[in-house]
């Protein structure tokens, strides 16, 4: 990996803008009484599968986990039910602890770590660290309503943990077979059900970095996996992405085209080296520039806010972004968000859906306006006011307004005070009041 890549990785790293992306080849510890790490988790179920079907005299195809436990899946007297009931119980055997990578891996300051595993070394060990993580997954079988918003943000000290594939938690949400990989990809893609609107706008923010460990990309359905999230996810649009990954065994040819593979379209860069090693240079390096920067303010997940305003009102919409952004919220509004080639109707019907809140600028210039977007705009953010708790839509009234001149349709949600002259105080007062009713709506 050249340098340049990683004096990225590193800063961003240190500054706990970096995020997290874990594959199943994360060696565990596969005896609480030893001290060396052994085989992954992925690759003892496997060989605890393959057991279960030879002893029922099967010959086992493929030697993968989605290959095997596909089989295991179809074959009769076995079948999809009894696999994640073993799966479940096999994740909770108190005969595996978290490894070294594991240990190195919560030393780290992410916020945010997305993890294809389903056991809970990577919590046990975020904890051992002195960190109390915050832990959520994904269930490609239920709706949106088992795939809630994720509310808490995540920071350094308190880690924002999600399993892509399930939680052995939960069974029903675990994704073991290749129907299951499959069935996955189409749900994240179609989105049905949808990942969480929060972790997905965390996972776009401008500049962090993606350290991708353990996805056993040599295999080519990984391959296809990873570039399919990184797509889909759009996890390249913003800082460096990194993948460590082991390519012995691969000709020189084969490692050449996987690296081109991750590098078209993507932007991976792809670091031919075994974990432990890598994680040891990438340690020296943190310790050479000064350590971890202490964090003061969260960097996971924050309240989304969506300013509604006349054009004639820009220099003030700026205002209250600026403030905004720099207050731990997520503030959009279209001439500071969209960027070149974005769907503009399309892009604004997207953030009105998945903001937290609404802030309509009421200024004598908006009230002249009959037919506009911005008329749309609230007449969008009523709609959904009414599927949300709490104060969702607040109009910011900057001068008084004469009772002939004011919008009715904002006449039943409760006004603010926005004044040129008393900004900053004003303001405050917005911003107490959006994250009060922000942390009611987490209760």
């Amino acid at each position: 990996m050249k340098d340049r890549h990683w004096i990225s990785l590193v800063t961003s790293i240190r500054h706990g803008q970096s995020v997290l992306v874990l594959g199943r080849e994360i060696p565990a510890r596969m005896e609480l009484e030893t001290q060396q790490d052994d085989a992954s988790m992925s690759d003892a179920l496997t060989a605890k599968l393959v057991a279960e079907l030879e002893e029922d005299n099967r010959h086992v195809m493929g030697d993968t986990l989605p290959a095997v436990a596909q089989q295991y899946e179809d074959a009769e007297g076995f079948g999809a039910h009894a696999l994640r009931a073993l799966a479940e119980k096999f994740y909770k055997s108190p005969h595996f602890a978290p490894s070294q990578t594991h240990a190195a891996l919560a030393a780290l300051p992410f916020s945010l770590i997305l993890t294809t595993n389903q056991d809970n070394l990577l919590i046990r060990a975020l904890k051992e660290a002195g960190k109390d993580p915050i832990v959520c997954r994904y269930n490609l079988r239920g709706d949106k309503r088992d795939n809630p918003e994720i509310g808490l943000p995540g920071s350094p000290q308190s880690p924002l943990v999600f399993h892509l594939f399930g939680d052995a938690q939960e069974p029903a949400s675990l994704v073991l077979s290749e129907n299951d990989l499959l069935d996955f990809l189409i749900a994240i893609v179609s989105e049905r059900p949808p990942l969480p609107n929060s972790l997905v706008h965390a996972l776009k923010r401008v500049g962090q970095s993606f350290l991708f460990v353990g996805f056993g990309i040599k295999n080519w359905y990984l391959r296809v996996l990873l570039k399919i999230l990184v797509r889909v996810l759009e996890l390249n649009r913003t800082g460096e992405t990194i993948a460590t990954e082991p390519l012995r065994g691969l000709s020189q040819y084969d490692r050449e085209q996987t690296v081109l593979f991750y590098r078209r379209g993507t932007h991976i860069e792809v670091e031919d080296t075994d974990i432990p090693t890598f994680l040891n240079e990438l340690s020296r390096r943190i310790a050479t520039e000064g350590g971890i920067v202490e964090q003061t303010v969260p960097v996971g997940p924050r309240p989304r806010v969506f300013i509604s305003y006349a054009r004639e009102d820009n220099d003030l919409a700026v205002k209250v972004f600026d403030t905004l952004q720099q207050s731990g919220f997520e503030p959009w509004f279209d001439k500071e968000s969209l960027s070149g080639g974005d769907l503009w109707n399309e892009r604004i019907l997207e953030e009105l859906g998945a903001t937290d809140f609404t802030l309509v600028l009421y200024t004598p210039a908006l009230c002249a306006k009959t037919d506009s977007y911005v008329n749309k705009e609230i007449n969008l953010a009523r709609q959904r006011a009414l599927n949300v708790r709490g104060s969702f839509l607040i109009p910011l009234q900057t001068a008084e307004i004469a009772a002939e001149n004011r919008i009715h349709e904002l006449s039943d949600y409760q006004e603010m005070l926005l004044r040129p002259a008393s900004f900053d105080d004003d303001i405050s007062k917005v911003i107490s009041t959006m994250r009060r009713d922000y942390q009611r709506r987490l209760r």
